[in-house]
């Protein structure tokens, strides 16, 4: 196998990876908040789901696995969203932006 064809897949194994935690982190928030899950636009929603898979890439793994998504209130939601909301953009997350959103999920 080609050196390009193993980076490859090694990347596509990350994004697998990426999208089952954030899919299973998202699935445990929603389930939490119940019928109360409406009060949330699909925006934040889709916003949510990509913080949530920034968080991931920039936290180490046992940090991500000690995080309890069931518990996050409604308040600790709309802070996640308004912190993705600042700045330029997710893809330029600082490391103060992530120390920020490890704090809401601790």
């Amino acid at each position: 196998m080609s050196r390009t064809t193993e980076e490859g897949l090694g990347r596509r194994r990350f994004q697998v990876q990426k999208e089952k935690a954030v899919e299973e982190a998202y699935e445990k928030i929603r389930r939490s908040f119940g019928d109360d899950w409406q009060c949330f636009s699909a925006d934040d929603c889709k916003i949510l789901r990509d913080v949530l898979g920034e968080i991931w890439t920039g936290v180490d793994r046992d940090s991500w696995k000690e995080y309890c998504f069931s518990t996050l209130s409604y308040a600790d939601i709309l802070s996640l969203i308004a912190i993705a909301k600042e700045g330029p953009g997710l893809k330029c997350m600082t490391q103060d932006t992530l120390a920020r959103l490890d704090e809401i999920l601790e």
